[in-house]
């Protein structure tokens, strides 16, 4: 069922699991696609006088989720503002795009440090946070798709600054890759 006839309409949400403080983005805009892309391994077996090669079932492949949303400063967040837009005390919407930028940093509790940070995440690692640390897993929500997952790529294409070069108008291309639904030999190395 649509829900376009609805004044606040059900918004799409990506959130961090197991990061406190969470990070939490609710979609502004609903993306107007999302690409659902899964592949498999197939080893080729080839024997002398065969026609075609046989092809052997040999590994799943990853399932990957891939979608871009609009952060547009210029206009109230979603449900008239109850969901809040991150903003800086400009007007910008860098705090918002932080929360993207979140995703592919290595974890910390302190990402909203890298808000207004001259440096911005980079400076975060310094010191007593230099050991590595993968990003934080996170869920994705799209009407009734959940989907627990690693976001693998952003790109943030900024569109529009105010005077002070901040910007307030950007599209996000997010990639995320779907994690096993099953706990994995820890023998292999404990991969998430």
């Amino acid at each position: 069922m649509s829900n376009l006839h609805l004044r606040n309409p059900v918004r799409g949400f990506l959130v961090s699991v197991g990061l406190d403080p969470e990070i939490l983005v609710q979609f502004q805009y609903n993306p107007d696609k999302v690409t659902d892309k899964r592949s498999v391994s197939y080893a080729t077996l080839n024997a002398p006088g065969m026609l075609m090669p046989v092809r052997q079932y040999s590994a799943g492949g990853e399932r990957t989720l891939s979608f871009t949303v609009v952060v547009d400063g210029l206009f109230k967040g979603p449900a008239d503002d109850e969901i809040d837009v991150a903003r800086d005390e400009r007007g910008g919407i860098g705090p918002e795009l932080n929360k993207y930028r979140a995703f592919v940093h290595p974890r910390t509790e302190r990402w909203q440090d890298a808000n207004g940070a001259p440096d911005g995440f980079t400076g975060l690692y310094a010191g007593a946070e230099t050991v590595f640390a993968a990003p934080p897993t996170c869920r994705f929500g799209f009407g009734e798709r959940v989907v627990d997952c690693v976001v693998t790529e952003v790109s943030i294409t900024e569109q529009l600054y105010n005077p002070d070069l901040d910007p307030i108008r950007a599209e996000v291309q997010v990639t995320l890759a779907e994690l096993t639904p099953y706990n994995p030999d820890p023998a292999a190395g404990g991969a998430i």
